[in-house]
């Protein structure tokens, strides 16, 4: 069971974490099911930001203009992470750009992720998308009182939501909470092939 774990979500300049760059990271730890403490930042990327970024995440320059680089940020947040495993949602974007600007800054390592997207793909069938706003409506997840979606924090916290009933969907069908390796072979796992798995875990012996 995961009994604490970091949440963390990045806005960008663009889709490719070699030539695009962080503006706003967040990151909560989860301990025990709750959120435990977070860290928000923005950052100036360097350049003027493309139209639609500021349509689709409603950050403007005025809003980057003073703030510190990526590279001054990025310390910050792996000191505050630790060495806990991350979550996010599409995993292969956010871990793309953590490793991207980690790199830049000069502290390039490995970070363990994990994919609420695809766990959803794997678990939530009946959605008719697993991207994270369709997601929460469609199981009407609790949603932050405050901002929306495409900023940093708020898509963090639905996230968290997102997870706490992903682990409640794997727990029903095999009787105990998973663990790393359980979310791990999910992910790998077609999603014809997990219900197969799951029926194999729950005729397990618990340990």
């Amino acid at each position: 069971m995961f009994n604490e774990f970091a949440v963390i979500d990045f806005e960008t300049t663009g889709l490719s974490a070699d030539y695009c760059r962080v503006i706003e990271v967040a990151a909560v730890i989860v301990r025990n099911g709750e959120v435990a403490d977070s860290f928000v930042e923005l950052m100036h990327p360097g350049c003027r930001l493309p139209f639609i970024i500021t349509d689709i995440t409603g950050i403007t320059d005025a809003m980057l203009k003073g703030k510190p680089k990526p590279e001054v940020i990025m310390p910050k947040l792996k000191n505050f992470i630790g060495n806990r495993h991350c979550i996010a949602h599409n995993a292969t974007f956010d871990s793309g750009f953590y490793h991207a600007e980690m790199g830049r800054a000069g502290i390039a390592h490995d970070r363990t992720f994990f994919c609420t997207m695809k766990l959803s793909r794997r678990l939530i069938l009946d959605s008719p998308r697993h991207k994270l706003s369709i997601l929460a409506d469609h199981l009407n997840l609790p949603r932050p009182e405050k901002g929306k979606c495409h900023r940093a924090l708020y898509d963090v916290l639905l996230t968290v939501e997102l997870w706490k009933h992903i682990e409640r969907v794997i727990r029903k069908k095999i009787g105990k909470s998973p663990d790393q390796e359980i979310y791990q072979t999910i992910m790998k796992k077609s999603k014809g092939a997990v219900p197969k798995y799951l029926d194999k875990i729950s005729s397990l012996p618990v340990k």
